[in-house]
């Protein structure tokens, strides 16, 4: 008989940060899970850290080929009958474990996931929960998520990875996108949301990593908006839209909306950094999409214009 819960820790170069990703796994009131770490071919020294450990955990070494592909060995390895995913800078509160299954066992069989609120920490602005920036609220300690997709697609989301509790099945089935540099996540939380209903705990059980200008990470791809970001966005929105099980009209005119607006903003992007070719094959997309020339540039005067309206402004 394997575990009933196997925790995946993807790593890459944070051998200072995954050792407080363990600990607070083995700080669990619940205590029957098994521990694989994948590293994905880190070169700080992570393998020595970890050797402490290594009577506790599953390590697993690999070629750095990106966190979806770190999280799909995982999977690959797990023996638990659910999963849950711990980034390597985040943090679980000791109850986090006990109190999804608690969920499960109070909503029933139906709900093949749980996930819980989430506080960050390295950024004294972000003093508000997931939860509250989603507007997610509950009277009760657990409840089922009507409309997860909505949630999914929110520009604060409710739902992270990292607080997910999931049956193996399901990522077994799904699997992350290793095309996917960025938004893997977010990818995989969608296609979910069409196998399963979802519950959640409505308390804060995991403290998530929003360090500024931390060296390691992508959040600051999408920040900094270069074309990996917008072509990783293009992608998964194109896939959705192919997805059989996308029927809800309202869910793919917002999809088709998000794909315009990228367009727009892509080849904004382009116009900023002098990239008149570029913009040009995005305005050529923006065309293909449907929009009419007369259309793409009053929408990019608006915005030029918006733009010096902010900066006249001081803003």
């Amino acid at each position: 008989m394997g575990p009933t819960v196997s925790v995946l820790i993807p790593t890459y170069n944070r051998s200072r940060l995954v050792v407080n990703a363990l600990e607070s796994v083995f700080s669990q009131t619940y205590d029957d899970y098994e521990i694989i770490v994948v590293d994905d071919g880190s070169t700080d020294g992570t393998v020595q850290t970890l050797k402490p450990y290594r009577e506790r955990i599953q390590y697993v070494y690999q070629e750095n080929r990106g966190v979806s592909a770190a999280l799909n060995t995982g999977i690959g390895v797990a023996r638990g009958k659910w999963l849950s995913v711990l980034a390597s800078d985040d943090v679980w509160l000791s109850a986090k474990l006990e109190r999804q299954f608690q969920a499960l066992t109070t909503l029933g069989d139906d709900f093949g996931a749980c996930f819980t609120d989430c506080t960050y920490y390295g950024n004294p602005a972000l003093t508000l929960s997931a939860f509250q920036q989603a507007g997610l609220q509950s009277g009760n300690e657990f409840s089922a998520l009507g409309d997860p997709v909505k949630y999914v697609l929110a520009r604060h989301p409710a739902i992270y990875l990292q607080s997910l509790l999931v049956q193996r099945r399901f990522l077994e089935e799904l699997g992350f996108d290793e095309t996917m540099v960025v938004a893997e996540d977010t990818d995989l939380l969608f296609r979910l949301t069409f196998k399963t209903k979802l519950c959640f705990v409505a308390a804060p059980l995991v403290r998530i990593d929003r360090t500024p200008n931390r060296a390691v990470g992508l959040m600051e791809v999408f920040s900094n908006r270069t074309d990996v970001a917008f072509a990783c966005r293009e992608y998964m929105w194109k896939k959705w839209l192919a997805l059989p099980e996308l029927v809800d009209l309202e869910t793919r005119l917002f999809i088709r909306d998000s794909l315009r607006q990228l367009y727009y903003d892509w080849t904004v992007a382009r116009l900023r950094q002098l990239r008149l070719l570029g913009a040009v094959q995005k305005m050529s997309d923006l065309k293909a999409f449907g929009e009419e020339n007369a259309t793409i540039a009053a929408a990019l005067s608006a915005r030029a214009v918006n733009k010096l309206g902010r900066i006249v402004g001081g803003r």
